[in-house]
């Protein structure tokens, strides 16, 4: 009876010795068909394609970045009015302003 058990032993060892042979062999095989496939991908160039939406909306941020950010014509018309005295603003619109501050 050992020495069935000792053959079927040496059975599964050799089957299994000769299934990992073949998927090294397998996976070698796929790994140069990878490689090759990734040489080829490098080859093409990449391109990108924006929509209109994308391309207004570039424009659009690039309107803004070219705007100014202080409004000299507002900014030297509100200095005008404070030196002549004549600039005034609304008790209401104060308030809120110093109550919406504390917030």
């Amino acid at each position: 009876m050992s020495s069935i058990d000792r053959l079927a032993a040496q059975d599964a060892a050799r089957t299994y010795t000769q299934n990992t042979d073949v998927a090294r062999a397998g996976g070698a095989a796929q790994h140069a068909a990878k490689a090759h496939h990734q040489a080829k991908q490098v080859k093409s160039a990449d391109s990108v394609t924006l929509s209109d939406g994308a391309k207004s909306l570039a424009a659009a941020r690039e309107a803004v970045k070219a705007a100014p950010d202080v409004r000299d014509d507002k900014v030297s018309e509100i200095k005008q009015k404070v030196s002549d005295g004549t600039y005034s603003v609304s008790a209401k619109v104060l308030a809120r302003k110093m109550l919406d501050s504390q917030a």
